[in-house]
């Protein structure tokens, strides 16, 4: 499950996924709304036809950063004290202020996308002047020295736990690939991941597409094989592009969407006409403030997600998608690719395995 604290942002990234809603809602959960899902997510399920099903683990990320909702340090504790894991992704601009609950999670990334402050600066929507790269960077190596020194769950030396540094690919910052690699290890962090940027839902089919041409493509190649000689034992170089085709773009290979059933997004109220502890249940977190896919809409009792999930109108929203025409690049292509290969075609015999 993924939960969204606040639509409120400090930086105005060039591909943001979630400008719409940042524009059209920019609001955040209430203290109360946040302690309701904490107590209710392990729970999920459990008084439904699913049997004692709870949630596992949750990703606090956002249409928006979400330590700019003060009471998100709060939520972590009481998530992480309910038995449930919990990831973080940040912008890294306010981690300082919540060093203690974020040692806490099981791994936080840091969507720092740039390897020079003038980069940062110009696709953050920063001025040039600006010093909020360098502060990001000294916040970074503070949180990991942190962990580290009191040995708390972010400090374990388990690969997939930890400090990573986020890197979107945008046409202006490939070639700062090999320097963040670089300065990412320098800093403590455990890996660093790359990933293509993909054009917002409400921005498909329009001149806004992001598109890389094969010199950026060739660019990237060069870069990321410089970088991956940083890759070692302790220190991790990934490339996350196989949800893209060869130059980047989407490439949704699949027919139907059955993550609407795995997944979902817990985010803030639509209007500030709608009640303070109100919340918005979306099913897709590629498609924030997409009204089709949204279960419940400024609901304030946390325990209508039981009553909805899986009802009638959850399937006809399922049944209502067209991939082609409204999907962005999916972030659950490989759920999908498995569900509807290995499962419902069985192209892998899985019950001979």
């Amino acid at each position: 499950i993924t939960v969204d604290p606040t639509n409120i942002c400090n930086f105005d990234c060039a591909w943001c996924n979630a400008d719409y809603i940042r524009k059209h809602r920019n609001l955040r959960l209430s203290r109360r709304t946040l302690n309701a899902l904490a107590d209710f997510l392990p729970k999920w399920g459990t008084s439904s036809n699913l049997g004692d099903v709870g949630v596992n683990a949750i990703c606090i990320a956002g249409g928006g950063e979400p330590l700019l909702n003060p009471d998100t340090g709060e939520f972590v504790d009481r998530v992480v004290a309910n038995g449930v894991e919990v990831g973080m992704v940040t912008n890294g601009s306010r981690i300082a202020d919540f060093v203690d609950p974020l040692s806490q999670c099981t791994w936080v990334g840091v969507s720092v996308d740039a390897g020079t402050p003038a980069t940062f600066n110009a696709l953050k929507g920063l001025k040039p002047e600006s010093r909020t790269f360098e502060r990001v960077i000294e916040n970074i190596a503070l949180l990991a020295d942190y962990s580290r020194r009191h040995n708390t769950q972010l400090g374990k030396k388990h690969p997939s736990y930890g400090l990573n540094y986020k890197f979107l690919l945008y046409r202006e910052n490939i070639a700062d690939v090999f320097e963040a690699t670089r300065l990412a290890k320098k800093i403590g962090c455990k890996s660093i991941h790359f990933r293509p940027a993909g054009t917002p839902w409400d921005k498909i089919g329009t001149p806004d597409e992001i598109v890389f041409t094969q010199e950026e493509v060739e660019l990237f190649n060069e870069q990321i094989a410089m970088a991956q000689e940083l890759d070692d034992g302790t220190f991790g170089v990934f490339g996350v592009t196989h949800k893209f085709n060869d130059q980047f773009g989407r490439s949704n290979c699949f027919d139907k969407c059955y993550s609407l059933f795995m997944t979902a997004v817990i985010a803030p109220p639509s209007s500030k006409q709608a009640p303070e502890d109100s919340f918005v249940m979306g099913l897709c977190c590629d498609r924030r403030g997409d009204s089709k896919l949204e279960l419940l809409t400024d609901c304030e009792d946390v325990s209508k997600i039981n009553e909805m999930w899986g009802g009638k109108r959850h399937w006809q929203m399922h049944d209502a998608i067209d991939i082609a025409a409204e999907c962005p690049r999916c972030t659950y292509q490989p759920h999908n690719q498995i569900y509807e290969q290995v499962i419902l075609n069985d192209s892998m015999t899985h019950k001979f395995i």
